[in-house]
């Protein structure tokens, strides 16, 4: 039998992890905040979003 690694193991059942990255402006009670938001798709299809506090001036482009 032959050893592998983790990412050839995941290759084997179906893929690996994806993740974009975006900004994103979000109204919390009276006041507009910017968050960096990770969106990572696993192998499954399941996703999961991680939300940081980032300065107003990256959110300057969105929406």
């Amino acid at each position: 039998m032959k050893k592998i690694n983790m990412s050839e193991a995941s290759a084997v059942i179906g893929g690996t992890t994806t993740c974009v990255n975006s900004f994103e402006l979000n109204l919390v009670g009276d006041a507009t905040v910017c968050n960096a938001v990770k969106t990572c798709t696993d192998k499954n299809g399941v996703v999961t979003k991680t939300f940081t506090a980032a300065a107003i001036i990256n959110c300057n482009n969105v929406g």
